[in-house]
C-alpha cells in the first residue's frame, strides 16, 4: 500500500472518535425532547400562594403532568417584586427541568422600577407561553363607605392628607395603579406586599383602604361580601364579575389595561424542548376544561406564540418606561 494512502487512512481512524462526538451530540437534544422529561420538572412562582400566578402556575402543572406523565412542583419563592424567584430561573440550568411562570411585572415593570435587577428579561430567558390575561379589581373592605369607583374618589378627598393606603403585590399594580391616580385625580400610598394573598389578608383586616388585584385573588371574597369590587381595569367587563363596571364605564372613557401571565425557560434550554413544552401547553390553552377554569377566575387562555410573547415583553418595557416619566417614579 502506498505510504500515501495508509498516511491518509491512518489519519480517518484517528478523527473518527470526534466525529462520532460530533454526531452523538448532533443527535443529543432530539434525544432529550425525546425522553423530556424524564424526571420532576419544577415551577417557580415568585410570589407567595393564593395571587394569579400561583393559580395558573398550579393548574398547568396538574395539566402538564397528565399530559407529559411526569411530576410538575409548584415551587413558591416570594420576595423583592418577584426578582427573587425570576433571577433563580434566570441562573438555573437550562435543560427544561426549572421554569418559571412570571408576571408581566416581573418581566416588564421591574426592569423600569428596581435599580441593578439581577436579570434581563431580554436575554435571560426563552418565552414559551403566554398563559392568560386578566383584568385587575378596584377593591375596598366592605366596612369601607364606598360602593363605587367615582364614591372611592370622594371618599379620597375626606382624608387629611388625600391619600389611601394601597396595598400591591408586585410593581406592574403599581403601574396600573398610578394611571388610575392619573386619570381620576386619587392619591396612594403604595405598601408593597409578597402576594396578592397577604394584600386581600391586609384588606380583611382593615389595614388597608385599596387594592387594586388579580381577580382571582379576590373572586371569594367578593362573592362572600367580605371585600368590595368596585371596577375593572379592562376594556370589558370580566365574566367573573359581570355586575362590577370597567373604569371606562365609570367615567374615564378608553381606560384600558390588562395584566398578562406567562411560562419562561433559561436562556440556552434546548430548541427540542421548549418546542415539546409549546406544543404541550398550547394544547392545555385550547382544552375546554382549561378555558371554563379560567373564565371561571377572570382569566382569557392566552397562546404558545413564543415569538408574539418576545415582542410583547419589549412593547410593554417601553409602554410602562412611559408611564413611570410620567408619575416621576425613579428605579429603587
Amino acid at each position: 500500500m502506498p505510504r500515501s494512502v495508509f498516511s491518509m487512512r491512518r489519519h480517518v481512524l484517528r478523527l473518527l472518535p470526534g466525529v462520532a462526538a460530533l454526531a452523538l451530540a448532533a443527535h443529543a437534544p432530539q434525544a432529550a425532547a425525546q425522553d423530556y422529561p424524564d424526571k420532576p420538572v419544577k415551577i417557580v412562582v415568585g410570589f407567595a400562594p393564593g395571587g394569579t400566578n400561583d393559580i395558573l402556575a398550579r393548574l398547568m402543572a396538574a395539566k402538564l403532568q397528565d399530559k407529559l406523565k411526569q411530576a410538575f412542583v409548584v415551587e413558591n419563592k416570594p420576595g423583592a417584586n418577584s426578582a427573587i424567584g425570576n433571577d433563580f430561573v434566570a441562573k438555573a440550568k437550562p435543560d427544561g427541568y426549572t421554569l418559571l411562570v412570571s408576571s408581566s411585572g416581573g418581566l416588564t415593570t421591574n426592569p423600569i422600577l428596581m435599580r441593578s435587577l439581577p436579570y434581563d428579561p431580554a436575554k435571560d430567558y426563552e418565552p414559551i407561553a403566554l398563559l392568560g390575561s386578566f383584568p385587575l379589581v378596584v377593591t375596598v373592605p366592605a366596612s369601607l363607605p364606598v360602593n363605587n369607583f367615582a364614591e372611592l374618589v370622594q371618599f379620597a378627598k375626606t382624608r387629611k392628607d388625600g391619600k389611601l393606603d394601597h396595598g400591591t403585590p408586585t410593581t406592574s399594580f403599581v403601574l396600573v395603579a398610578e394611571t388610575l391616580t392619573e386619570h381620576a385625580g386619587l392619591k396612594f400610598n403604595h405598601i408593597l406586599y409578597r402576594g396578592s394573598g397577604p394584600v386581600v389578608t391586609a384588606l380583611l383586616g382593615g389595614e388597608i383602604q385599596v387594592g387594586v388585584l388579580d381577580s382571582p385573588a379576590v373572586l371569594q371574597q367578593v362573592k362572600a361580601g367580605k371585600l368590595k369590587a368596585l371596577a375593572v381595569t379592562t376594556e370589558k367587563r370580566s365574566a367573573a364579575l359581570p355586575d362590577v363596571p370597567t373604569v371606562a364605564e365609570s367615567g374615564y372613557a378608553g381606560y384600558d389595561i390588562p395584566i398578562w401571565t406567562a411560562l419562561m425557560a433559561p436562556k440556552g434550554t434546548p430548541e427540542p424542548v421548549l418546542a415539546k413544552l409549546r406544543t404541550a401547553v398550547g394544547e392545555i390553552l385550547k382544552d375546554q376544561d382549561t378555558i371554563e377554569r379560567m373564565h371561571a377566575l377572570s382569566l382569557e387562555p392566552g397562546n404558545a406564540d413564543s415569538a408574539a410573547l418576545g415582542r410583547r415583553i419589549t412593547n410593554d418595557i417601553a409602554r410602562w418606561s412611559g408611564v413611570a416619566k410620567t408619575a416621576n417614579i425613579k428605579p429603587q
